[in-house]
C-alpha cells in the first residue's frame, strides 16, 4: 500500500511540474514583478503551491514532531489582532511619535495592557505624542493617517512580516532583511505575552499543529519580551507565571479537543547580540527550566 501511494504521489508531482511550475509561469511573474532570480521567491510561489494536489497530500500526512519552533513566529497575525481588539485594556505605545512615513516604517512600537483609558492624550500619529504613552488600540487604529482601521491593520502586518516587496529588494543586502526579521519578534511578542491572549494562543497553536499532523512540539524563545499576568499593569518579574499558563493550557488541550496530542516543551535560547547581563539572566532562567 505504501509503495502504491508513493507511485501515485510521484505521478501527481510529475504532472504538476509540467502544469504548475513551468517556465511560462515564471516568465509571467517576471513581467509583473520585474527581474527575479531563477529560483522563485517563496512569497510569490506560496499561493500557487497551496492550490496544488501535492500540498494537500503533504498537509494530511502525519509529521510526528516539530523540533524547532520559534514561538513568536507561530502567531496567526489576523487572529491575534482580532483578539487584541476584543480584549479589554489593550493599547499601543512607542518610544517616539509615528507621525512620519519613515517613523512608521522603522520606529519600534509595541502592544501593551493598561487599565486607564488614555483616549484624550495626543495621537501616536502626531508630533505632539508623548513617548511611551499607551494609546487605546481602537483609538489608534481608527485615527491611523488617511486610511483608518483597515490601513492600520495593513501597517501592522507589514511590520510583522517580510513583505513581497521586501523579498525582492536584494540590492539592500542580507543585513537589512535580517534587521527587519529580528524587529518583528518584539512586536509579535508584545501582542501575545498578555495572559488572556496567551492562553488562547497556546490552545490555538496546539490545535493548528495537531490539524497538520504534528503530535509533539519543541518551542523556543529568547525570553526578551516581558510577560504580563491578567489585569496587571506591571510586567511579571520573571516567566514562572507564563510557564505555568503554558503547561496548564497544553494539559487542558490534551484532555479535551486535543486527545492524541503528545505534548510540548519550551526551550530557552539567547541571542549573541544581547549584552552580558541579559545573557546571564537567561542562563539563570535556563537553570530554572532544568528544575522544572
Amino acid at each position: 500500500m505504501a509503495a502504491e501511494a508513493c507511485a501515485i504521489t510521484d505521478q501527481i508531482r510529475f504532472e504538476e511540474q509540467q502544469t504548475l511550475w513551468t517556465k511560462e509561469y515564471e516568465d509571467s511573474l517576471a513581467k509583473q514583478e520585474g527581474d527575479i532570480f531563477p529560483g522563485m521567491m517563496f512569497s510569490l510561489a506560496k499561493g500557487r503551491m497551496e492550490k496544488s494536489k501535492l500540498w494537500q497530500i503533504i498537509r494530511r500526512m502525519p509529521k510526528g514532531a516539530l523540533l524547532h519552533c520559534h514561538l513568536e513566529a507561530m502567531v496567526d497575525l489576523d487572529w491575534a489582532l482580532d483578539e487584541a481588539f476584543a480584549t479589554e485594556g489593550i493599547h499601543i505605545t512607542s518610544p517616539q511619535n509615528l507621525s512620519t512615513a519613515n517613523a512608521r516604517l522603522k520606529a519600534p512600537f509595541s502592544f501593551t495592557y493598561a487599565k486607564t483609558r488614555n483616549a484624550d492624550n495626543p495621537s501616536i500619529w502626531s508630533e505632539s505624542y508623548l513617548p511611551d504613552t499607551p494609546i487605546p488600540l481602537s483609538v489608534a487604529a481608527e485615527s491611523f493617517p488617511e486610511t483608518g482601521r483597515q490601513g492600520f491593520l495593513k501597517w501592522v502586518k507589514s511590520r510583522c512580516t517580510i513583505t513581497d516587496e521586501e523579498h525582492l529588494k536584494h540590492y539592500e543586502g542580507p543585513n537589512e532583511i535580517w534587521r527587519k526579521f529580528l524587529s518583528t519578534f518584539p512586536i509579535l511578542g508584545s501582542l501575545i505575552y498578555y495572559e488572556p491572549i496567551f492562553r488562547k494562543f497556546v490552545r490555538r497553536l496546539c490545535k493548528q499543529l495537531l490539524d497538520d499532523g504534528v503530535f509533539y512540539v519543541d518551542m523556543r524563545a529568547a525570553f526578551y519580551t516581558p510577560y504580563r499576568s491578567f489585569a496587571c499593569e506591571n510586567f511579571d518579574e520573571g516567566y514562572s507565571n507564563m510557564l505555568s499558563v503554558l503547561e496548564d493550557e497544553i494539559e487542558i488541550f490534551k484532555e479535551s479537543e486535543g486527545r492524541g496530542f503528545w505534548g510540548a516543551r519550551m526551550i530557552w535560547t539567547t541571542v549573541r547580540a544581547f549584552d552580558k547581563r541579559t545573557i546571564i539572566n537567561g542562563e539563570l532562567l535556563k537553570c530554572f527550566f532544568r528544575l522544572l
